[in-house]
């Protein structure tokens, strides 16, 4: 067995993607998520597959329960090497029609489930003595205003300075925390935003004009950074927010 690794948001998207990366690469995946189906169809899919695989249900915002899947980790395989945190929600509304409710939502589910499992993924690996590899999803949107995203830029944003403050915090620990910053990526939340906009095609060829590269990304290209960042090939890496967005940032 490699790393044992924890996956966020593994029902589908980007953490699905991650999973199979990481489970690929040889490690023990744990996948994490409140939508039974799709974790324990795709941990199916992987032990099917010769690899080692787990779901738990559980809501990342509830700390018993984020408690809880860790140690579900640690009575799988004794230990925990890392965390992906690719749980996220989304709403897109301006600032002058965001209900609290709705604010509320998005920073719990990102920011504050963020902090929930760094904190309890920590924990253990400060007890373990062996560091290990924390990697956040944050989003372009974390780095510039983009219109209608009032909650979700500031949840974002907030997990890239958490992430900061994790790598300062827990060098001495060995404990790596670093950030992925996608641009657009093919996702049911992308289709999802896209069907909500007036005119989906001419938003999606904005949304693709937007990218130097011309392009919307798969979840498996942000997968490949993901794993790479959890694993030991990127050891000297820590504190670091990495842009995968098509040259979005750079224009």
């Amino acid at each position: 067995m490699g790393n044992a690794i924890m996956i966020t948001g593994a029902s589908g998207g980007i953490g699905a993607a991650v999973a199979r990366a990481a489970a690929a690469a040889g490690d023990a995946v744990l996948l994490v998520d409140q939508r039974a189906e799709g974790i324990e169809r795709l941990a199916a899919e992987l032990r099917s597959q010769g690899r080692q695989a787990l779901a738990q249900v559980a809501d990342i915002t509830d700390e018993n329960a984020v408690r809880d899947t860790v140690d579900a980790a640690l009575d799988a395989w004794g230990r925990v090497d890392g965390l992906a945190n690719c749980a996220a929600t989304m709403i897109s509304t301006p600032l002058t029609e965001t209900t609290l409710a709705d604010w509320t939502r998005v920073l719990t589910v990102n920011a504050t489930g963020t902090f929930l499992t760094c904190k309890h993924v920590v924990r253990a690996l400060v007890g373990q003595g062996s560091g290990g590899s924390i990697v956040n999803l944050s989003s372009i949107s974390g780095r510039v205003g983009l219109p209608n995203q009032p909650a979700y830029c500031a949840s974002k944003g907030a997990v890239r300075q958490l992430s900061r403050q994790i790598a300062a915090d827990y060098a001495g620990h060995n404990i790596r925390c670093n950030v992925v910053s996608p641009g657009a990526v093919r996702t049911d939340q992308l289709r999802t935003y896209l069907a909500a906009q007036p005119d989906p095609v001419a938003a999606e060829r904005q949304l693709i004009d937007s990218h130097p590269l011309r392009r919307i990304a798969d979840a498996s290209e942000i997968a490949a950074l993901v794993v790479f960042l959890l694993g030991p090939t990127s050891s000297f890496i820590t504190g670091a927010d990495v842009s995968i967005d098509g040259g979005y940032t750079a224009v």
